[in-house]
């Protein structure tokens, strides 16, 4: 693997990186008021959210100065995952299944 490969392989896994933890942001989001939202982890959440937020941070701006588009992109996207409904997600893991192999 050349040194540009790599490049573009470590930048990959760290948008996917992003992403994942900005997905778990939303569910985070998405949990609070609910009866799943127990005292006991309200606290493991709250502190997680400003871990995540404080890693992400730095990498989210620098995404968003290089390419603003894809940074967008990539927002909407996951925006438009967390609002899947379980089923949803079933079925786009088959679509994305099917894709990979043609």
């Amino acid at each position: 693997m050349t040194r540009d490969e790599k490049k573009l392989n470590d930048f990959r896994k760290g948008v996917k990186l992003i992403v994942l933890l900005q997905a778990t942001l939303e569910a985070i989001d998405d949990l609070k008021g609910t009866r799943l939202e127990k005292q006991s982890i309200r606290n493991k959440m709250r502190n997680l959210e400003r871990d995540i937020e404080a890693t992400i941070r730095k990498p989210l701006a620098q995404l968003d100065k290089a390419d603003d588009t894809l940074f967008t992109g990539i927002q909407q996207k996951v925006e438009m995952i967390c609002d899947l409904s379980v089923d949803e997600l079933a079925q786009l893991k088959e679509v994305v299944e099917e894709h990979r192999k043609s």
